[in-house]
């Protein structure tokens, strides 16, 4: 009985130790793979639906995954053939907002608003996932893993996981004769928080562009149109990405903003500020800003994170987007925000031109 006990408890701890690697390294894959996506920073592959390791096209019309539900696309991830601790593929299920999209355009815009729609039932409750990692485990009940079988979810996952993407809820519990099912899930604190640091150092890298090769050495005006559009005057808004003045951002940086910026409306979800001093017209006596004890900040950007309770998005007025009030009343003084959760903002700054 004792060497019984003790070899049973070694191989479960052999066991976690495979999956939980395994799905950790899918897990992180996938958040790579959203943050350099060059079309739709944010997107997910489609789920592999015939067990070559490669994600699925989406439909012809460009709109669709086949399936939002099947195995892990590990070649297209570029992972090895990741294996649970009983030697089974893991699976994979992505909300169909985030699941890789290249035709769909402004009809669907991918920025700090966009949540996931995949909720999370039993022992570890969890909403707006984006996308769930599954570890099959051994055979439970019926199931029949045979090559004829091999791409059908029910033969592998269970306890209503296996048709959860038509709920959009899957399901988390301990493992007993009838379920061993492990999940990993991947949040928008996972995913888009990259996403917005690689968005603000694109947006700042292009101001910098934009004042280098302007003909009035300064920053194009905000957006207060929420369109988009710089509005002359503005000096706290939306940042330009449709289109800048005084000057516009071809002729002024030589190149126009990346497409996926304003495809995707990070216009209404990112503030930008201009110190007095560096918009046109501005001169050597006009103020700059400061953010903390740091002075001389000509440009300020402040991602927002998702709405929180209390916020009216869409609105019009970025009170709802920006949380600390020293940094959306339109003044000259900057905080780093009091809060780091996810669903707070960060700010970004530069003091060189």
């Amino acid at each position: 009985m004792f060497y019984s006990f003790f070899g049973a408890a070694r191989q479960t701890i052999a066991y976690d130790r495979v999956t939980n690697a395994a799905m950790a390294r899918a897990k992180e894959a996938l958040i790579g793979y959203a943050a350099s996506d060059s079309n739709r920073p944010g997107s997910l592959p489609c789920p592999d639906t015939d067990n070559d390791g490669s994600a699925e096209s989406p439909f012809t019309s460009g709109t669709e995954c086949p399936s939002y539900i099947g195995r892990l696309p590990w070649r297209t991830l570029g992972l090895p053939d990741l294996r649970d601790g009983s030697g089974e593929r893991l699976w994979y299920a992505v909300t169909r907002e985030f699941a890789r999209n290249p035709s769909c355009g402004s009809t669907c815009p991918m920025n700090s608003d966009t949540k996931g729609t995949l909720t999370i039932a039993g022992t570890s409750p969890a909403t707006n996932i984006i996308a769930v990692v599954f570890a099959p485990g051994p055979v439970v009940a019926t199931q029949d893993r045979s090559v004829a079988n091999q791409n059908t979810v029910a033969h592998y996952l269970e306890g209503g996981n296996e048709t959860g993407i038509g709920t959009s809820t899957f399901v988390t519990g301990a493992t007993t004769a009838s379920f061993d099912d492990r999940l990993l899930t991947i949040s928008g604190a996972d995913v888009m928080t990259p996403v917005e640091k690689r968005t603000a150092r694109v947006i700042l890298q292009l101001l910098a562009d934009y004042r280098s090769g302007s003909a009035c050495d300064c920053y194009p005006w905000a957006d207060n149109n929420w369109n988009g559009t710089g509005n002359s005057g503005a000096r706290y808004g939306g940042i330009p990405l449709v289109s800048a003045s005084p000057d516009s951002w071809l002729s002024a940086a030589g190149y126009n903003p990346p497409a996926w910026l304003a495809t995707n409306q990070w216009y209404k979800v990112i503030f930008y500020a201009v110190s007095q001093r560096d918009a046109d017209g501005g001169g050597a006596g006009d103020p700059q800003f400061t953010v903390d004890s740091t002075g001389n900040v000509r440009v300020v950007l402040i991602t927002t994170g998702p709405a929180v309770t209390g916020d009216s998005r869409p609105s019009s007025n970025w009170n709802d987007y920006v949380n600390d009030s020293e940094n959306n009343d339109d003044g000259v003084q900057f905080i780093t925000p009091l809060s780091t959760a996810y669903a707070r903002d960060r700010i970004s700054w530069r003091t060189s031109p």
